[in-house]
């Protein structure tokens, strides 16, 4: 009897093999791009500024989601900016104040279905800010006169009229409207907008100094000049 020798027509198939397909689902990551990346402004209250170019519009590109980016302005160093955005990216710039100049804000998207996918623009806002305020003042009227004293020499030839001086202080810019006056360093009283000075009898040629000065702001003054004289009749002695 031959032995039995495996061959091509005595080998066994091979048991079946069962194939199992995973269905992977790819994910696409959530990418954002912000127009323009870089933008420069002016501050909002720049003098002589049109509005148009203290603000700006932002556009997000979105990627791979629907849901939308949310705004945000920071610092560059990551606390809050000055300027604001509202949520259709409208930028504002902020009033200039005691702000550098330039100064940068960064204008940040956020996905909102991903809040770790941001995109950044760089704004630069320049400019020296407002017109300064103006500086008070004060200014005396008459700035100059001559008087003459009630009694000596021949004074009882001159009208009262020329014996006194009606002065007055008109106020600009200033913090308050109450005046205070002085003659020669000393304050006289009353704080009206009028003073009537009437010359004492001091005697002699003197140039007194009249000051209308803000009580509010005592660095705020004006002065005026009055010289006092005796009266000499020509030729009587």
């Amino acid at each position: 009897m031959r032995p039995y020798l495996p061959g091509p027509l005595h080998r066994h198939p091979p048991p079946a093999q069962t194939v199992v397909t995973h269905h992977v689902t790819a994910r696409h990551q959530i990418e954002i791009e912000i127009s323009p990346p870089r933008i420069e402004l002016s501050f909002r209250d720049e003098r002589f500024v049109n509005l148009i170019n203290t603000q700006y519009r932002f556009e997000a590109k979105l990627y791979n989601s629907r849901l939308g980016v949310s705004w945000q302005v920071l610092a560059p160093s990551g606390g809050p900016g000055a300027g604001t955005i509202d949520a259709q990216g409208l930028y504002q710039a902020p009033n200039k104040g005691a702000l550098a100049s330039p100064h940068t804000d960064l204008v940040v998207a956020t996905s909102v279905e991903d809040p770790l996918r941001k995109a950044f623009a760089w704004v630069t806002v320049l400019g020296i800010g407002p017109e300064p305020a103006p500086a008070p003042v004060i200014e005396i009227w008459p700035k100059r006169a001559t008087l003459y004293y009630v009694q000596g020499d021949h004074n009882a030839y001159i009208d009262d009229s020329n014996k006194m001086q009606l002065f007055e202080a008109r106020l600009s810019h200033t913090a308050g409207t109450a005046v205070e006056w002085l003659v020669d360093g000393a304050l006289q009283a009353g704080t009206a907008p009028t003073f009537l000075y009437k010359l004492p009898n001091l005697g002699g040629t003197h140039l007194a100094t009249v000051r209308a000065r803000v009580q509010a702001q005592p660095g705020v003054f004006d002065d005026a000049k009055v010289l006092q004289l005796n009266y000499v009749w020509p030729g009587l002695l």
